[in-house]
């Protein structure tokens, strides 16, 4: 108190310095109030704005606070890692720890926790796992050099487990990954309960654990297929858990029913998980997930056998990859399907062009040690491999033999034609004779009552499972799935609708995507080629004619009626 006393006498004396040392104290105070003010914007926006974050940590940038300067580089960070820009970020994180590297204080090596589990992410993401391997282990170090173990160590530490986990499940030890996880769990309340926003983060670190859990059962379903269950019921529950977030996050929906999208494929239910992408592409652009549908539905399609979606799709996908993301899973999963879909096409131009480029990704992953024999659902490494090499091989058979073979064709097709235009006149003049007595008949059946009511019954489900979308869908295969013949189909379609068969297919295409042009914005995007491939027509001349027989106009002309 003496002292205290003694320094207000002689600041009274030194009026001047008295001034100066209040003023001093006034700016202080008001700096303080302006980092904490950007430090609470940067808290609010964490997770659900990252333009807002960008603006924010800039302004905390003038911070005349080392500690808040770099916090400020940390959130510019990962601001960008949400938005895929995986290199800004990068050097973001790398830039912060080569500048605090050899400083000590608690409030340096907090930022240094930050940026090495920033750097765990981008380098999980990029599958150098070794690496992300490293950033863990230098983050373990760092959080036993702090003086005092409270409950932001003990939530770091368990963040630290957590990813421990996830590098055992790339390297295939689910098991063990999901205990960890699961182990985690009934520990969060009490470590988050007296953080700053610990209810938020507790809620964050509990999604994303469940989320963790759930895609491990996926990725080893490849093995037992009711682990399939499990993972919907973990992704079920991130999303419960994900939904009470505060301040809410726009994508959540979304990414639950992409990743519900995955299950499906798993279950090889192509047309559910199709069916869900549709249904959320809308806001792909907004939450970066247009790659991953690109992905999905190139997946879905080449499963259900339609050539020209499958190409359409896997060929956006590659237009858009970005090389610095590094997502070799999918791209190799692209690769395959490309290699795949011409190798059935008989193109082996092409389907020797993507196996080459399957066998040099599926080589560079060999390399990390974490990926070596290890299957995903998505693409088989075994099978990928064994398929391809039959693909090189029969490709370099192939040129040894054309040239014989082209010669036999030749010889073949001169006798061949000669042959048929023969044949042709008289089967000219057959058809003609019958088309003149089915012009003059109508056959009417006497069809059991209950036979007609369930095959009008399957005639109406088609509308409701999307069957008529897939391309080369038609009479045959409706006639097959409902046990009956198409004479029979043919008549009560006839009957019921007054149409064609050809014509009631027509009115349930063009009658589906005019819903969906209505409805969903992105439609209105399409190129008229992948709107028609969207409602299983190849040829897009084709589609046009028959969207003008049924609606009177084009479908050009119907888009720009929906705009004005």
């Amino acid at each position: 108190m003496t002292t205290f006393k003694y320094i207000i006498r002689f600041l009274g004396k030194n009026s001047a310095l008295f001034f100066f040392f209040i003023y001093i104290q006034s700016s202080y105070n008001q700096t303080n109030k302006i980092d904490q003010f950007h430090l609470d914007k940067l808290s609010f926006f964490t997770d659900t704005n990252n333009d807002s974050i960008l603006f924010y940590a800039k302004k905390l940038k003038k911070s005349k606070k080392p500690c808040n300067f770099y916090h400020a580089l940390n959130m510019e960070a990962k601001a960008f890692y949400q938005k895929g820009l995986i290199v800004l970020a990068e050097k973001k994180v790398n830039l912060v720890l080569n500048e605090i590297d050899h400083k000590n204080e608690y409030c340096f090596k907090k930022n240094k926790i930050t940026a090495l589990t920033r750097l765990f992410w981008i380098y999980k993401n990029k599958k150098q796992y070794q690496k992300a391997f490293d950033a863990i282990i230098k983050k373990i170090n760092v959080l036993e050099s702090l003086d005092i173990k409270d409950n932001y160590y003990h939530a770091n530490y368990l963040s630290t487990q957590n990813n421990l986990a996830i590098i055992k499940s790339v390297l295939g030890f689910h098991v063990e990954s999901r205990k960890i996880l699961k182990d985690m769990i009934p520990l969060l309340p009490k470590i988050y309960s007296n953080l700053n926003n610990g209810d938020y983060y507790h809620k964050l670190f509990k999604s994303s654990t469940f989320n963790l859990i759930a895609e491990s059962y996926l990725k080893s379903s490849i093995n037992n297929f009711k682990y399939l269950d499990s993972a919907s019921y973990y992704f079920r529950k991130a999303f419960e858990v994900a939904k009470t977030f505060v301040p809410p996050h726009k994508n959540t929906e979304t990414l639950y029913y992409l990743r519900e999208a995955e299950v499906f494929i798993a279950k090889k239910e192509y047309r559910k998980s199709l069916n869900l992408i549709q249904k959320y592409s809308k806001n792909s652009k907004e939450f970066n997930t247009s790659q991953n549908i690109n992905s999905l539905k190139a997946i879905c399609f080449f499963n259900l056998q339609v050539k020209d979606s499958t190409l359409h799709y896997s060929k956006l996908y590659l237009q858009n990859f970005d090389k610095k993301n590094n997502n070799k899973k999918r791209l190799i999963a692209i690769y395959n399907i490309l290699s795949n879909q011409y190798y059935i096409g008989k193109q082996l131009d092409s389907a020797f062009k993507y196996s080459e480029l399957t066998i040099a990704e599926l080589k560079l992953l060999d390399k990390s040690k974490n990926e070596i024999n290890k299957s995903h659902y998505l693409h088989n490494y075994n099978d990928i491999k064994k398929l391809n090499r039959s693909i090189l091989e029969k490709e370099k058979n192939s040129f040894n033999t054309s040239i014989f073979i082209i010669s036999i064709i030749i010889l073949i097709f001169v006798l061949f034609f000669s042959f048929m235009l023969k044949k042709n006149r008289v089967i000219s003049k057959n058809l003609n004779a019958i088309k003149k007595q089915n012009s003059t008949q109508k056959k009417e059946y006497n069809i059991d009552n209950q036979l007609e009511k369930e095959i009008l019954k399957g005639i109406i489900d088609l509308k409701r499972n999307n069957y008529f979308l897939e391309t080369g869908f038609n009479i045959q295969n409706l006639a097959n799935q409902l046990n009956t013949n198409t004479s029979y189909l043919s008549y009560i379609i006839n009957k019921e609708f007054n149409k064609s068969f050809k014509e009631y297919l027509i009115q349930l295409r063009i009658e589906y995507l005019i819903e969906k042009l209505k409805t969903n914005k992105e439609y209105k995007k399409f190129t008229i080629k992948s709107l028609a491939e969207e409602v299983g027509y190849t040829n897009a001349s084709a589609f046009t004619r028959a969207f003008k027989k049924y609606k009177g106009i084009t479908p050009s002309e119907f888009i720009k009626g929906l705009n004005q």
